[in-house]
């Protein structure tokens, strides 16, 4: 795992609800509040199929199947009549979630990440775009959630490498993030971790107004518990379901910021939408407006590996 970790370039995977969508045929809509994981409950095998494409194209990280996840998410599924809403029995299908990872690398290489969605990704309609969290508008609410949800993962805590918190839209979030991922310091072992924050306006703040520097300082600034003991920083850092075009000024934005801050960037994660433009409606489920004509999505993102690899 650490000569993986190391490794100069990674690839990462990507658009599995999009890849069930259009290639397995599984439509999601109100009826299932946990996404792809749903699949957890009802149809194991095709999310496994659909995991082995990745695996097949050389991913070096595979993400579970768990991004929207949650306890209130299986309490709102019914299948075959019933809800999951026994704290155990969801446990054992986030166990799953993360098998399913490690099972179809086939031995081979690989790091299985632990895939971690925005509290707003939970929400219905989901609200990761927009960061409007009403009541949970707050660090310590969100902290308290997002330790609630990393508890239902420590029976399977040895088979995951790092742990993949995405789109992440408010600040108040970011700071619950690294409170969250350290919290567990004596009793478990710590796993490196990621936040990747998403920039859906035509600017280079999160959703809720905060600026990249208001990020950088959250995540890196010294902080440390009532015990003296230094909070771990994370592995990396970045960008996900962000238009693609967006991504090189973003990137040097995390930059000047860091510079300004006198920080140390980690290693840069980015997974650009690859939507040509196209906007997702949380309400409707659905990617809308009219595709942008441009380079190809594949050449962008090499271009950004390419500009940054040796920085």
């Amino acid at each position: 795992m650490s000569s993986l970790l190391n490794k100069e370039v990674l690839l990462l995977d990507g658009g599995l609800g999009t890849t069930l969508e259009d290639q397995y045929g599984v439509k999601f809509d109100s009826t299932t509040p946990l996404w792809s994981s749903h699949l957890l409950l009802t149809d194991p095998d095709t999310l496994e199929k659909a995991q082995r494409q990745f695996v097949k194209a050389g991913v070096d990280i595979l993400l579970t199947p768990t991004y929207q996840a949650s306890h209130d998410g299986f309490s709102r599924t019914v299948v075959n009549g019933e809800t999951i809403d026994f704290f155990e029995e969801i446990c054992q299908y986030m166990d799953l979630g993360v098998d399913i990872s490690r099972h179809v690398f086939n031995n081979r290489p690989g790091l299985v990440a632990l895939s971690l969605g925005a509290y707003g990704a939970t929400m219905m309609p989901s609200q990761e775009y927009s960061g409007h969290y009403g009541d949970m508008s707050n660090d310590l609410k969100l902290e308290h959630w997002h330790v609630a949800r990393i508890a239902m993962y420590w029976a399977c805590w040895d088979k995951v490498d790092v742990v993949a918190f995405e789109t992440i839209p408010r600040l108040e979030e970011v700071k619950a993030i690294r409170t969250a991922a350290n919290v567990n310091r004596h009793s478990k072992i710590f796993k490196p971790y990621w936040v990747t924050c998403v920039f859906p306006n035509d600017d280079d703040r999160l959703p809720d107004g905060s600026s990249i520097e208001d990020v950088v300082k959250a995540l890196f600034e010294e902080r440390t518990w009532a015990d003296g003991v230094t909070m771990q920083v994370p592995w990396g850092v970045g960008i996900n379901c962000t238009k693609v075009q967006k991504i090189p000024a973003l990137v040097k934005e995390f930059e000047r910021a860091a510079n300004a801050l006198g920080v140390q960037l980690p290693r840069l994660v980015f997974a650009p939408n690859g939507s040509k433009g196209q906007k997702y409606d949380s309400t409707t489920q659905t990617w809308v407006g009219d595709k942008e004509d441009g380079d190809d999505w594949a050449e962008q993102v090499s271009n950004v590996v390419d500009e940054n690899k040796n920085r």
